[in-house]
């Protein structure tokens, strides 16, 4: 049941009361409880929460953010390792318009990164800012780069090993203080107007129709005004009351749906077309984008069981 929304409080009751039961009864698991994935997944229908699932996901704090920012850097690091290493062999001249580049290709993916988490809070204001930000950062590092030009030599026959180790630390030191990082916990002091703004946030980046999301954050405002109850005493956290919501709304189940099969098979597809119009891989452009080609049926294949016009029958 691990990593399905289950609280560690009740997973953690739900195994003693197993191991009490098994103790009991002196029988072995299997015979006791039948085949287990069947009964985790009856169990995770049961335990798993919409809190949980905020709490876990990229909206819920800076942790998921944090481990995508190190994968990534990691992933960045090894290509670029590689290229080297395809380019210069065992050793490499190192200038200041090739760390304005590398630093510019990477701007773009933290900030892609920022962006999505912030847009989960509902906080499409910083959403915004962070991506005009990166987007005007890469492109300046970029300019200076060209303007620069190769004639700026910081080191020359600098060994790509040692390269290689400058370019993956980055991504292994962030990974490791990822998971050193203390539990996410939802924040519970809110004024109503700040309530209202990331419910209104939450549900647009759970992709609920403006009209519907408008008419949500009315209806809860009208009822607010005769009430004295602050908004999160009433209704609780802004973002799990907007995944309820997200999760009973077909269209936004269908947008996210559709968001996930494009984002999945769109991705290695670009990929596909930039290491074939780039042929920096050598002999090895076509293995690599074939299987980015291949990885690319992956998302629909498997995003085709989940359709929302299927599950909500």
């Amino acid at each position: 049941m691990a990593g399905k929304h289950v609280p560690a409080i009740a997973l953690d009751e739900r195994e003693r009361e197993l191991l009490n039961a098994v103790r009991e009864a002196d029988l072995p698991a299997a015979d006791l409880f039948g085949d287990a994935p069947t009964l985790a997944a009856d169990d995770v229908l049961e335990l798993a929460t919409t809190a949980e699932a905020v709490r876990t996901s990229e909206g819920g704090g800076p942790h998921h953010a944090v481990r995508d920012a190190g994968g990534t850097l990691l992933g960045l690091g090894v290509v670029s390792v590689l290229l080297l290493a395809l380019r210069s062999g065992w050793s490499a001249d190192l200038n200041i318009a090739h760390i304005l580049v590398a630093v510019s290709v990477a701007v773009p993916f933290m900030g892609w990164i920022a962006a999505r988490a912030f847009f989960s809070a509902g906080r499409s204001g910083a959403m915004t800012g962070v991506l005009v930000t990166a987007g005007a950062a890469a492109l300046g590092g970029i300019a200076s780069a060209v303007a620069l030009g190769n004639d700026h030599i910081v080191a020359r026959a600098v060994p790509v090993p040692i390269l290689g180790l400058a370019l993956i630390a980055p991504g292994i030191v962030i990974l490791v203080w990822a998971s050193r990082m203390q539990r996410q916990v939802l924040r519970t002091s809110w004024d109503d107007s700040d309530w209202l703004r990331r419910l209104r946030g939450g549900l647009r980046a759970r992709f609920v129709p403006a009209a519907v999301a408008r008419g949500h954050v009315s209806e809860i405002q009208q009822s607010l005004a005769v009430s004295d109850k602050l908004a999160f005493e009433e209704y609780g956290h802004p973002l799990v009351l907007a995944r309820d919501i997200a999760d009973a709304d077909r269209t936004s189940r269908l947008r996210l749906w559709w968001l996930w099969i494009l984002a999945g098979s769109g991705s290695p597809l670009v990929g596909a077309a930039l290491v074939v119009t780039a042929q920096v891989w050598g002999n090895l452009t076509i293995p690599i984008a074939s299987l980015l080609l291949l990885s690319s049926i992956v998302s629909p294949l498997v995003g085709w069981s989940r359709r929302p016009w299927v599950q909500q029958r």
